[in-house]
C-alpha cells in the first residue's frame, strides 16, 4: 500500500496503526556496581597492593571521572566492595538460621551453602579470606562483627547439648575460628574449588562438642539437597 497522494495526517495515522515491535536492549549494571565488581576481580587476581585505580577502571570499562563520582580513592572502593560481600553473607547466614529445621541441620545447611558459594565465587573467597587484611582497622572490626555473628549462631547448640556444663565458654568461638583458618589456608593455596568437599568434616567438627561423636557423625553424614537453593551468600 502506498502513501502517495495522501495527506501527511492520513499517512501518519496509517503508520501509527501498524504494530510496533518492542526491542529489548541489553542492560549493564550501574557504574558503581561495575566498579565494585571490577575491584573484587582485580584484587583477587593481582592482590590489593598491586591493584591500581586505572586497572579497576579498565576492567569495568569506565572513565576516571566516573570513579571519582562514587569513591574517594582505591581504598574507599575496596572497603565498599568488601562491605557488599560481608553484608550479603551476614544476611544469608541469618536467613539460613531462620529456616524451620533443627539447629544441627541448620549448621550443616549453612556450612554447605557457604562452601558452595565460596567455590562458585573464588574471587570473593580470595578477597574475604586473604585480601581483607588490607581493609584497615574498619575492615578488621567488620571481620570481628561477622565472626561474632557466626559464633552466636553456633552457640545456640549449647542450649540443647547434654554436655553444656562441660563445655568451655569459648567453644563456639574456637569452632568458628578453626573453620575460618581452614578456609583461609585453602584459599591461600588456590584450592577454593575443593571447599564443598569439606562440608561433612567441618560439620562434624562444628557439632562434635555439642552432640558428641555419634550425634555429630550422623548429622554430618546426612544430605540437605532440598534446602540448598534460594539463599544467595554473595552478590550476583
Amino acid at each position: 500500500m502506498s502513501f502517495e497522494g495522501r495527506s501527511n495526517a492520513e499517512a501518519e495515522q496509517t503508520a501509527d496503526s501498524r504494530p510496533h515491535m518492542a526491542v529489548a536492549l541489553p542492560t549493564r549494571p550501574d557504574p558503581r556496581k561495575r566498579l565494585l565488581e571490577a575491584m573484587i576481580e582485580t584484587v583477587a587476581l593481582r592482590g590489593y597492593d598491586r591493584t591500581t585505580t586505572s586497572r579497576v577502571l579498565s576492567n569495568a570499562g569506565l572513565e576516571e571521572a566516573v570513579f571519582s563520582e562514587h569513591f574517594h580513592d582505591k581504598h574507599h572502593c575496596f572497603a565498599e566492595a568488601t562491605e557488599d560481600l560481608i553484608g550479603q553473607a551476614e544476611r544469608a547466614a541469618i536467613a539460613q538460621f531462620e529456616l524451620d529445621a533443627p539447629w544441627e541441620e541448620l549448621v550443616r545447611i549453612g556450612l554447605e551453602r557457604l562452601l558452595d558459594a565460596l567455590a562458585e565465587h573464588p574471587d570473593a573467597a580470595r578477597v574475604l579470606f586473604v585480601e581483607m587484611l588490607y581493609a584497615g582497622p574498619a575492615g578488621c572490626e567488620r571481620q570481628r562483627e561477622v565472626t561474632a555473628l557466626f559464633t552466636s549462631l553456633i552457640e545456640r547448640g549449647r542450649a540443647k547439648s547434654p554436655y553444656a556444663d562441660q563445655l568451655p565458654p569459648q567453644t563456639s568461638e574456637a569452632i568458628v575460628g578453626g573453620i575460618a583458618s581452614i578456609l583461609h589456608r585453602r584459599t591461600l593455596d588456590g584450592r577454593v574449588a575443593e571447599l564443598p568437599s569439606l562440608a561433612p568434616d567441618l560439620t562434624y567438627f562444628a557439632l562434635l562438642p555439642y552432640l558428641g561423636h555419634e550425634g555429630a557423625l550422623e548429622s554430618a553424614a546426612a544430605t540437605s539437597t532440598e534446602w540448598r537453593a534460594g539463599i544467595d551468600w554473595f552478590p550476583r
